[in-house]
């Protein structure tokens, strides 16, 4: 530290006012953003790693949007993983469900899906629910509703798991890639805009992380964990 009482008049200068002189730039973290990028940012190793630590409970409510359509393997690839790794009577809260989710029909069967609610239900799925597939009512909302319902805290959402077409190593996630694009693209996120504001965790799932920053977003870093 420098010898403060050097620099003339500093005398004059009240300590209760102004403080004691300290060096406080000293642990100011220098990295470059490169740096930061490789060293400090939300990725994990695997699915089941960031399962682990979304803090995720039997009896819990998940949620997915369903922007992909029938190009959608999130979800089935998310449940299948929850499966393995034993949970059980998990609320569903997809934004809609269709064809390409028929492999739920085995999650319900095997207990690791309780209950649904959704804003539609098609195919496979639809037809087997229809005819008494489940125990528990679906409940069925407009795209509005759910949102509604999610904001105002009727469907809390344990965790949000959430694909996208890009993201960066800090969370800034978008519908389409600056850098690539012949990639996966879904366009506008708004059916999982509520489910990362208001869900106690949330997960991003993606095949292309870019250069921070991923902008203009379609979900915010500071909505993923």
């Amino acid at each position: 530290m420098e010898n403060i009482e050097k620099i003339p008049h500093t005398k004059e200068f009240r300590k209760e006012l102004h403080g004691v002189y300290t060096d406080a730039h000293a642990d100011k973290d220098y990295l470059t953003l490169h740096e930061r990028e490789t060293e400090h940012n939300k990725i994990v190793p695997s699915l089941e790693e960031a399962i682990r630590r979304s803090g995720l409970k039997d009896g819990m409510t998940i949620s997915f949007h369903h922007h992909f359509r029938n190009g959608d393997f999130v979800l089935n690839m998310v449940m299948d993983t929850l499966a393995k790794m034993g949970f059980k009577d998990l609320v569903l809260a997809a934004s809609s469900l269709i064809d390409i989710h028929k492999p739920l029909i085995g999650h319900i069967k095997n207990g690791v899906v309780k209950r649904i609610e959704t804003s539609g239900i098609r195919g496979e799925l639809g037809e087997a629910i229809s005819h008494g597939l489940m125990d528990t009512p679906v409940v069925f909302r407009s795209h509005g509703g759910r949102a509604a319902a999610i904001e105002t805290g009727i469907l809390p959402i344990d965790v949000a798991f959430l694909g996208a077409p890009s993201c960066d190593p800090f969370g800034n996630a978008n519908g389409y890639s600056r850098d690539n694009d012949d990639g996966v693209i879904c366009g506008s996120m708004g059916y999982a805009k509520l489910d990362a504001q208001y869900a106690k965790c949330v997960v991003i799932l993606t095949d292309n992380i870019v250069p921070f920053p991923n902008v203009p977003f379609g979900i915010p870093e500071n909505d993923v964990d």
